[in-house]
């Protein structure tokens, strides 16, 4: 069992400059604008395998409508973000037992080697996520050589 620290925090020396934050941060909640994040409830599993033409990525996402599935590439990263929706209603239900989970899903996939962007597809059926990611030919990795001009 973990133990939990029971020190006390001392007070940092830039009370005033803690309090205006405070302050602000108040007056944008109060206001609308500042809104807690919902916190990702779990990331969905993930199979990747790469063939010499793509990348081929399938993400379980069972329960999930289509229309909640974002999908954004920035740089070499890829982001999958999806809300999944409980199906029931509380009140008419008392379950025994309940594994099933519902909130947010996140999951960040790095790649390993330049892709095509353009010609990225994805794929939702029965429940999974398919993404096809063409791979381009990294030419700096390719040896050439290069002729000297006279002048």
């Amino acid at each position: 069992m973990a133990k939990i620290s029971k020190k006390t925090i001392m007070a940092s020396p830039s009370v005033e400059a803690d309090n205006l934050n405070q302050y602000f941060l108040e007056w944008l909640e109060d206001a609308g604008v500042y809104l807690q994040p919902e916190p990702i409830t779990h990331a969905p599993n993930v199979d990747m395998f790469s063939t010499n033409t793509e990348l081929v990525i399938e993400v379980e996402m069972p329960g999930v409508r289509r229309e909640d599935i974002e999908i954004t590439l920035y740089k070499n990263t890829l982001n999958i973000k999806a809300l999944k929706f409980e199906c029931f209603e509380e009140d008419k239900v008392n379950y025994v037992c309940m594994e099933r989970s519902f909130g947010k899903l996140s999951r960040v996939i790095e790649i390993p080697f330049s892709v095509d962007t353009i010609r990225i597809k994805a794929v939702y059926k029965n429940g999974i996520l398919t993404i096809i990611v063409p791979r381009v030919a990294d030419k700096r990795c390719s040896t050439k050589r290069v002729p000297i001009e006279s002048t």
